[in-house]
């Protein structure tokens, strides 16, 4: 009798034990998260020399429950880029519970008081938590990287063969330009073809460096949903490659994207909407 009330206890142990594990393993937080908003001075025709309202306020929504490492911008930061609204600009982001922030600049934001007093390079490479973050410059005749850049991005990937993931940020939607068929991508109509005319492109300049990698690899562009008329949202995929387009200003389909990282590898996606 005492023999089945010892195994009837650690039977009853065991059960608890196994319990309490799937409840921990469901309040996983991440170990590393951002947020990513393109066109982030809202619509061309009421802009306010500043963020986004509505934009702000859904940042300030997010960060009162979650935890945000990290903002990029994909760019079209300012619709222009004055001293005084990147000033404005500037304290607004500062002034969100966030670790750091940066810069995947537009055609809008290249300016000299941007490379001198608010963001000097216009391209970098970040390594958070095991995964490499790439911020560049898209903002080039044919939507594309130039020969530094193009440089910069396979020295990064040559070293980085032990990362979990690559996540790369761009203004443009350049991987929708002469897209090679195989490959079958959806296309949409972004805020803007300007700059898209050139003799080069992301098929040419920049994937050759990223067609072999075995990491999952996320592109994600910010030149979308300016206007009512306009989508601000695209996603696609083929392989292990996925394609994400994300904007505002349209006031309709405004909308910018949460990405958690979690310690087993596992990357979780989400378009908040606003």
């Amino acid at each position: 009798m005492k023999s089945g009330l010892f195994f009837l206890v650690i039977f009853l142990l065991a059960a608890c034990g196994s319990e309490i594990k799937t409840e921990e393993m469901l309040s996983e937080q991440p170990i590393y998260s951002f947020a990513i908003a393109g066109h982030a001075y809202g619509n061309p025709e009421s802009f306010t020399s500043s963020i986004y309202p509505p934009l702000l306020n859904a940042l300030h929504q997010l960060t009162a429950q979650k935890k945000v490492n990290q903002l990029i911008l994909t760019g079209d930061v300012v619709a222009h880029p004055t001293e005084e609204n990147w000033e404005t600009v500037r304290a607004e982001l500062d002034a969100l519970p966030i670790d750091e922030w940066h810069i995947a600049p537009g055609n809008h934001d290249i300016s000299p008081y941007m490379d001198t007093e608010i963001q000097a390079e216009k391209y970098m490479a970040l390594q958070r938590e095991n995964n490499l973050l790439l911020i560049l410059n898209t903002s080039h005749e044919g939507w594309t990287v130039d020969s530094l850049q193009a440089v910069f991005i396979k020295n990064e990937l040559d070293r980085s063969d032990s990362v979990n993931a690559v996540f790369v940020f761009s203004h443009q939607l350049w991987w929708l330009k002469d897209t090679p068929s195989q490959y079958e991508l959806d296309s949409v109509r972004p805020n803007s073809y300007a700059l898209y005319d050139g003799a080069h492109t992301f098929w040419e300049d920049a994937f050759p460096a990223f067609e072999n990698l075995e990491q999952e690899v996320y592109f994600f562009a910010g030149d979308m949903g300016c206007h009512c008329s306009l989508a601000g949202y695209y996603e696609d995929h083929f392989d292990h490659f996925h394609f994400y387009g994300s904007g505002m200003g349209g006031a309709v389909e405004d909308n910018f994207i949460f990405v958690q990282l979690f310690q087993d590898g596992t990357v979780k996606i989400d378009r908040v909407d606003f």
